[in-house]
């Protein structure tokens, strides 16, 4: 497939190229799995062809700049087209969403029954993500962050956070791992803070076996709209991985089969996120248990977390097409 590298074009050359190789296909009778922001494209061909389809949201747009205004616009026209289909009986059959917060969005804004929407959790590949071989928390502690380095990611309160824990004498040290508009920042400010080290961006392939050097994975993402409907992948493999977590109490944040946090897994009041932090991981220190918290934190994750578990609901809705 042929895709512009050329940001806000990336899309439309996607969709061109798919269009492309879709007609060469017979589409009878097949069910299609278009992403929302090439809904606007694939779908006509997918009708004519008496194909079915469904929309596919991982997410709506969460960046902070022009280009997520201008994707926001086709992520409403997508679902639009989407509850239009329905509607008509056209061949959209529904969608998927990542958590019940967003599928509650979804049919909040747009005529779309809840059954006709899939929730698929953030997954993770137990066999690629392996537990740390670490016994105990360190000294210095090590923390991550991976992801985007956007500033309403909240990224600049984990640097609150590793200077808090150095005030109260606990030795920490917070590693970031990714781009995005506070890079130059955390660049320049990574040469005078010893106990922040930005790694800038990292091939993904390189991310499992990068986070078994750590020991507390970060979910700093505000109370915000964009967040609280999310199902972060970084949680996930934080977790098949052993790390204990810290992260802001939202609806985005919570795991998806349990409605208690565990003790490897703690969620706290934004406002009061960094003092609470603090707080734990000196429980965390005073309890020695760093190795079966981390054991427990992966047995979660072979439970309830691996791909063949949060893809379920949509085998499952694709075997019901077919009786």
């Amino acid at each position: 497939m042929i895709q512009s590298s050329m940001k806000g074009r990336q899309a439309s050359s996607l969709g061109k190229s798919m269009r492309n190789y879709l007609k060469k296909l017979n589409l009878e009778d097949c069910l299609v799995l278009i992403d929302w922001a090439l809904v606007k494209p694939l779908s006509p061909l997918a009708e004519q062809n008496g194909a079915q389809w469904l929309c596919i949201d991982r997410s709506p747009p969460a960046d902070g700049n022009i280009f997520a205004k201008i994707q926001h616009r086709v992520w409403k026209k997508a679902w639009a087209l989407a509850a239009s289909s329905i509607q008509k009986n056209r061949g959209c059959i529904g969608g998927t969403v990542v958590s019940s917060a967003h599928q509650k969005l979804i049919t909040s804004q747009f005529s779309i029954q809840k059954e006709k929407l899939c929730i698929l959790h953030a997954g993770v590949d137990n066999q690629l993500f392996q537990q740390t071989n670490r016994e105990s928390l360190g000294r210095p502690i090590k923390m991550v962050y991976h992801g985007k380095m956007d500033r309403n990611r909240g990224i600049l309160k984990l640097l609150l956070l590793v200077d808090a824990l150095e005030n109260s004498g606990i030795q920490a040290e917070l590693n970031l791992i990714g781009s995005g508009d506070l890079a130059s920042h955390l660049t320049r400010l990574a040469h005078s803070k010893a106990n922040l080290n930005f790694h800038g961006s990292v091939q993904h392939s390189e991310i499992p076996k990068k986070l078994r050097e750590f020991e507390i994975g970060l979910l700093p993402m505000p109370n915000l709209p964009a967040w609280t409907i999310s199902s972060p992948i970084k949680r996930s493999e934080y977790i098949s991985t052993g790390l204990l977590v810290l992260g802001i109490d939202h609806t985005g944040h919570l795991l998806p089969s349990t409605s208690n946090n565990p003790d490897w897994y703690r969620l706290f009041d934004q406002q009061s996120f960094v003092d609470d932090s603090v707080e734990q991981v000196q429980k965390w220190i005073e309890g020695e248990n760093f190795s079966e918290l981390s054991r427990d934190a992966r047995r979660y994750a072979e439970a309830e977390l691996g791909w063949e578990i949060t893809t379920q609901p949509l085998v499952e809705l694709i075997e019901s097409l077919e009786e």
